[in-house]
């Protein structure tokens, strides 16, 4: 075993311990309740106990957390930028400007192994294709010729709007990591 953790936490100041273990309550966001700590004796167990309740606590925000350093790391490397300037509050129009953001998008995707599914149509198109479309379903009583090429029109150009579309679904790196 290694030394550091075998040390004996009766050997070392209450006091001290009393500190680290505020700082750990304040910087992990946990609490240590009643006699929670009595059956720690060593320093190993003190760090194991720690882990353990960090990943109890907080198993969500780990994984948020490591999606989002994942990402950050995938962003930097595809967009040639500096991770460090990556943070969760990162608006992802800067990082994916409009001229090239599906290229930018499809790169990032290619990077990471999976579709991010993040783009879209502007909101006017979908409202006017999909008026169009319920318009031909109407049509179809009518005149179905002519209601049954709107509805093909309609379903094309849906699709083909959904394939081009450049608005982005999110506004920062962080709501992306989360998704």
């Amino acid at each position: 075993m290694n030394a550091m953790t075998d040390c004996e936490l009766q050997n070392i100041d209450p006091d001290d311990i009393g500190d680290v273990l505020v700082k750990v309550e304040k910087s992990f966001d946990i609490k240590f309740r009643g006699t929670e700590l009595m059956h720690i004796s060593t320093f190993g167990e003190l760090c194991d106990h720690i882990t353990n309740k960090i990943q109890l606590d907080h198993s969500s925000d780990c994984t948020n957390q490591q999606a989002f350093y994942k990402l950050r790391e995938a962003i930097a490397s595809t967009a040639q930028i500096d991770s460090k300037t990556i943070t969760v509050n990162t608006v992802l129009t800067d990082i994916f400007p409009k001229h090239s953001r599906r290229l930018r998008v499809k790169k990032l995707e290619r990077h990471l192994g999976f579709k991010l599914d993040i783009l879209r149509p502007p909101f006017w198109l979908t409202l006017i294709l999909a008026i169009f479309y319920v318009a031909s379903l109407a049509g179809i009583y009518s005149n179905w010729p002519i209601g049954l090429t709107g509805l093909v029109l309609s379903h094309t150009s849906l699709w083909i709007a959904h394939k081009t579309g450049k608005v982005l679904d999110l506004q920062t790196v962080g709501q992306l990591a989360k998704k």
